[in-house]
């Protein structure tokens, strides 16, 4: 009974279907730019949160995320040297429609982890306008590189904009992407 019911399910849903399954013609006119968020240099010693951004052409994908070292912007002037670490993924792919708002991601990269000292004594102050920004010295005392690959799954809820996440190796994140191609 129970897998008739799921038969049934499916069969409902494949003939409620508006397009054929996997029409790559719908990466067509895909200009998309987004931001995204997650945990960076996860299984090594220097995960941390990041922040960063993406860009789709085409469905030929591309994103990168990046967490700074933690101290390198805070505000305090002491004699002390903190351990911090640095992360950095960049990822590419490719968007395969499966449905009209749903596509699967497959993506390969490269992650690049930093480890080194944030000497709390030393401060910088970068003038830019109006606005002063104040941060110490990071000096890299290690650095590893790593192969990534994973796989995303990105839901197109309305045309000018998507919804996405992200798992691979060395990173989990999620984000949310215009399409500037559906907007003129």
């Amino acid at each position: 009974m129970k897998k008739s019911i799921i038969i049934a399910a499916l069969m409902a849903v494949t003939m409620c279907a508006s397009a054929q399954w996997f029409d790559f013609t719908n990466n067509k006119e895909i200009l998309e730019v987004g931001f995204q968020t997650g945990p960076v240099g996860l299984k090594t010693n220097y995960n941390n949160w990041g922040f960063g951004g993406s860009i789709n052409v085409c469905g030929v994908y591309v994103d990168f995320l990046y967490t700074s070292p933690e101290h390198k912007y805070d505000n305090h002037v002491l004699p002390i040297m903190y351990n911090d670490t640095a992360a950095l993924t960049i990822n590419v792919g490719y968007q395969i429609p499966v449905l009209p708002w749903l596509k699967v991601m497959p993506v390969v990269g490269h992650c690049h982890t930093s480890a080194g000292l944030t000497d709390a004594t030393t401060v910088n102050v970068d003038v830019d306008g109006e606005s002063a920004r104040m941060y110490h010295d990071f000096d890299v005392t290690s650095r590893r590189h790593y192969f990534n690959y994973g796989g995303g799954l990105v839901i197109h809820p309305v045309d000018w904009m998507s919804i996405y996440g992200v798992y691979t190796v060395h990173a989990i994140y999620g984000g949310i992407t215009f399409n500037l191609g559906a907007l003129y």
